[in-house]
């Protein structure tokens, strides 16, 4: 026998009707919300000390999408995939994946660069000491720039896990000074119709300060 929400509804409407809430704005109001959801959530997942594995899980960029297309068929509010470059792009080929998605009624949300987990990225990625590891950085960015433009997507969202483990490994003016100089180059390098999203991290994965450690320094970045 299946569970009958209906009584348990038509309590919750009468209790914020009672409270001056308009239930069918607010119904309208949540049916025209657009969520996205990213691909990596498809595939097989875990915690950071581990990946759990699944049988029938999502692995190719293709299959993820026919994934979130049920998530959209079942919600209605999920039409775009947000897409990270190294895991869904490993060769950097995006041929045919616009078109995939659309036929699956989706389209390619937001691109994510990969700048954390290549040995290189120990000591950060756009905030490291050495220009070398900064260069390849910026230079990923811009190659996601690219592959946006050829599956049509106008956000480049940036998630970094820069900072340090232990005091004095770094100069924390510097590090800023450099993020702003690499954040820059790949902004100026963008379309006039793309956005650039900085994410923040209040902690981890360093364990002594984080380089863009919540919404402020986000927000100061931009402004740069």
């Amino acid at each position: 026998m299946g569970y009958d929400y209906h009584e348990d509804y038509k309590i919750l409407v009468d209790k914020l009707t009672e409270r001056g809430v308009d239930v069918e704005r607010v119904k309208a109001r949540l049916k025209l919300q657009k969520i996205e959801t990213p691909s990596w959530a498809y595939a097989d997942s875990g915690t950071r000390f581990g990946v759990f594995y699944q049988p029938g899980a999502a692995v190719t960029i293709q299959e993820k999408l026919e994934d979130a297309a049920q998530v959209h068929k079942f919600t209605g509010i999920a039409p775009t995939v947000a897409v990270h470059v190294l895991w869904d792009f490993p060769d950097g080929k995006v041929d045919g994946v616009k078109e995939y998605a659309e036929q699956l009624g989706l389209k390619i949300g937001s691109i994510n660069p990969n700048v954390f987990q290549d040995q290189c990225y120990k000591f950060g990625s756009i905030a490291n000491p050495d220009s070398k590891v900064r260069r390849r950085a910026v230079q990923h960015m811009l190659d996601c720039i690219e592959i946006a433009k050829q599956v049509e997507s106008n956000i480049l969202s940036l998630w970094f896990a820069d900072g340090t483990n232990h005091p004095g490994q770094d100069d924390f003016r510097k590090r800023k000074h450099r993020i702003i100089e690499c954040l820059r180059e790949v902004y100026e390098a963008m379309p006039n119709n793309m956005t650039m999203l900085i994410e923040y991290k209040f902690f981890e994965p360093t364990f002594y300060h984080t380089d863009i450690a919540d919404w402020g320094m986000a927000y100061v970045f931009a402004q740069k």
